[in-house]
């Protein structure tokens, strides 16, 4: 087998090289449910490279949100994002897991005896890991609250990856081939039977089982219970810049979600967004922490970093964002794709004033209203950030 030495000074032209090739294989997905160990290497013989440059090449063609992490200054070589802002992983060339380290690059948890481990699916202070092709979970201090004694789960459309994150305090786990779900201090709820062709995650206190008779659903105790989606009413469509002074946001206690990622004493925030019946569940909804505004997943795990002082929701996949006076529109990976361009004191709001039906920096039908001229008419852009006539 050939292996490259690549030095530092060729070693991004080795990058350039890879990556077109890489992302035929890797399409983008978002953070969500990344694990190194799932990257399955093409067979082509002139990628024959050592593990250590394949690993760092592959991570570098995924597009990981540019305002959702910082990466600390350690004496770890490798480290990389978690789904927390708080928690980060260290990694050896070999893709062996070394340790999960803080935001001052201190190690808080030993994982030297795991082969894997999927921090995309850090929540509610619980990560999954693998040990000897059984998968467990620990906490962020490295403490194996659920012992790895559970399947690696394949096969199932609801799972990406080979486990489940943690959901209001639950986990859909395999033991013996079967679904069941246990909660975070391993007691089951569901019993493990063959049955259960799948289970969905928890939302809000139910879920559904697809069993051999049918789909069933039960609640957050495992009782038998009907079916939420017939009784719960749909949310109301609203189209309103979220960070302004307008009544229209709204206030909810801290997420329930992982601890690492922000205290039950934080207040959050998050406001109605636009929405329809071909929404996509995945787009990051707008959500205020500690008076800045960024953007978080349907579980509540931040996604774009709380840096802004204003946000619009996302519309055809662009968000606009605000930094002091003016305004620039990121897209769904976190990315500035429009830059900070457009003042806001250049906009007139008014309460009854919209651009066919959406506030200023929002876009629909490809073009969004930015600025007005002196004569009052509306100024906008399309989305490469050019100027075009809102008509």
């Amino acid at each position: 087998m050939t292996l490259y030495k690549v030095s530092y000074s060729n070693f991004n032209h080795k990058i350039h090289k890879l990556s077109s090739y890489l992302l035929r294989y890797l399409p983008y997905s978002g953070q969500s449910d990344f694990s190194i160990r799932s990257i399955k290497r093409p067979k082509s013989a002139w990628l024959r490279v050592n593990k250590a440059v394949w690993i760092l090449a592959t991570l570098a063609t995924i597009s990981l949100p540019a305002y959702a992490c910082q990466v600390p200054k350690s004496y770890y070589t490798n480290v990389f994002c978690t789904a927390s802002s708080d928690y980060f992983l260290a990694l050896k060339d070999s893709a062996q897991p070394v340790a999960l380290i803080d935001k001052k690059g201190r190690r808080v948890a030993d994982l030297m005896r795991y082969n894997n481990i999927d921090v995309s699916k850090l929540k509610e202070g619980l990560v999954p890991v693998q040990r000897l092709g059984r998968v467990g979970y620990i906490d962020v201090t490295g403490r194996e609250v659920i012992p790895a004694i559970y399947d690696i789960i394949s096969g199932d459309n609801q799972t990406k990856g080979w486990s489940r994150a943690v959901s209001n305090n639950r986990i859909v786990v395999k033991k013996g081939g079967s679904f069941g779900v246990i909660d975070t201090k391993n007691r089951i709820i569901i019993p493990f039977s063959a049955d259960n062709l799948s289970i969905s995650d928890f939302r809000g206190d139910s879920t559904s089982i697809n069993t051999r008779n049918g789909p069933k659903w039960v609640d957050i105790n495992g009782r038998p219970t009907a079916n939420p989606l017939q009784v719960i009413p749909s949310r109301k469509s609203t189209m309103t810049a979220l960070g302004s002074n307008s009544t229209s946001s709204t206030s909810k206690p801290a997420a329930k979600t992982a601890p690492v990622i922000q205290s039950t004493s934080t207040p959050s925030t998050s406001a109605p967004v636009a929405s329809s019946p071909k929404s996509n569940s995945e787009i990051w909804q707008p959500e205020q922490r500690d008076g800045k505004w960024g953007f978080v997943n349907r579980g509540d795990v931040p996604m774009i970093k709380f840096l802004f002082e204003q946000v619009t929701p996302f519309s055809e996949g662009l968000a606009g964002v605000r930094m002091e006076n003016k305004w620039g529109f990121v897209n769904l990976a976190g990315e500035l794709v429009i830059p900070f361009n457009y003042e806001e004191s250049k906009v007139s709001r008014q309460s009854s004033t919209n651009y066919k039906g959406v506030q200023p920096f929002q876009f629909t039908n490809g073009k969004a209203w930015v600025a007005n001229n002196a004569n009052g008419d509306q100024i906008c852009i399309d989305i490469k950030g050019s100027y075009v006539s809102c008509s």
